[in-house]
């Protein structure tokens, strides 16, 4: 009985661990400029393919690691 609960208490350690470092690997991407001004931008299709974005001065910011997406499907 004592095994079985070092071993969960394992897989619960790691399994936080795990979602711990995919958290912090969100928190610190890097945004770049997509596109002039949201009025130049089909947000529309940034959302139909999954594509995180945000806006900041009427200027549209996707994640550095989306850019090879984004280009593929919305240019």
């Amino acid at each position: 009985m004592k095994k079985k609960s070092i071993v969960l208490l394992c897989l619960l350690i790691f399994s936080m661990l795990i979602a711990y470092y995919f958290y912090q690997k969100n928190q610190n991407e890097e945004f770049v400029r997509w596109g002039d001004s949201i009025h130049t931008v089909n947000t529309e299709i940034l959302k139909e393919n999954d594509i995180e974005y945000k806006i900041e001065n009427d200027k549209v910011y996707i994640p550095k690691s989306s850019l090879r997406k984004a280009t593929f499907c919305c240019s």
